[in-house]
């Protein structure tokens, strides 16, 4: 790329980044002050709550719709995208991550109002992980360091759908702390930037800027003292998306994904 248009990139990325952080603000405050009271009354506290006052967990609300809002206005505002527009993504991952996206966070968002079973909720993200592998997110191989590339062949699926309800539950499990879940995710998806980079895959960066600024959004109103968590919906939102970009990222034609994105995600 010429100069000039290395930095319409990196202005195009950034722009993505702080659309979505002033939307999913927005809807989080719109959360706060007019839904919360409604639906808050109606929830259970779970163990999860550290804090001695009640806490909103219904930040999922600005996590997904911020992020698609910002992907919706990215695809109608006529820009010259140099090869970074959504376009330029197969359109069965992105309708997968958006689909999904939106029945993971409805699963959540039932649970945060209702308090699901914990078969219900285990069967309807095994659902989503099957629905994500029909839509190309399946890991076939694993590209591994010192035993190079493992075909997993039978064992695709069972591995994919493991994979996806694990990252979805890990991230699930570790909100309830001031700032812990968010800020993990954001240090995920900045790994996950950089290997993006490394490997020129500059399209998918347009989803990781975007899931970086809702998410950065969100924590402004997560660190301590915290006045709002993901909630369910929220945090399976966010660990699907986290299990499919982890796949994607490391998708290249000719070899499968690295054990690199295991690592970046071993912490949740």
């Amino acid at each position: 790329m010429t100069p000039q248009m290395q930095i319409n990139f990196w202005k195009y990325l950034f722009g993505a980044g702080v659309f979505g952080l002033i939307l999913c603000s927005i809807l989080i405050m719109i959360t706060l002050y007019l839904v919360n009271s409604k639906l808050q009354q109606q929830r259970k506290l779970s163990l999860r709550d550290q804090n001695i006052e009640p806490v909103s967990r219904f930040g999922g609300i600005g996590l997904y719709w911020g992020f698609l809002g910002v992907l919706l206005l990215l695809w109608w505002i006529p820009v010259e995208k140099q090869l970074i527009g959504l376009e330029y993504l197969p359109q069965n991952r992105l309708a997968g991550m958006c689909i999904g996206g939106l029945l993971a966070w409805g699963l959540g968002f039932v649970d945060d109002v209702i308090d699901l079973r914990a078969r219900w909720k285990l069967t309807g993200q095994i659902i989503l992980s099957v629905l994500a592998i029909g839509l190309g997110f399946e890991i076939n191989t694993i590209q591994v360091p010192v035993l190079q590339i493992i075909n997993l062949g039978p064992w695709s699926w069972p591995i994919t759908i493991l994979w996806i309800v694990g990252v979805i539950n890990a991230i699930n499990l570790i909100d309830g702390l001031d700032g812990l879940a968010s800020g993990l995710v954001i240090i995920a998806l900045a790994c996950f930037g950089l290997l993006c980079l490394w490997q020129g895959q500059y399209s998918l960066l347009i989803l990781i800027f975007v899931l970086v600024g809702v998410t950065l959004g969100f924590w402004l109103f997560n660190r301590p003292q915290a006045s709002i968590f993901m909630g369910d919906s929220g945090s399976m939102f966010l660990g699907y998306v986290m299990a499919l970009l982890s796949i994607w990222v490391t998708d290249l034609p000719g070899r499968g994904p690295s054990a690199l994105p295991l690592l970046i995600l071993a912490v949740p």
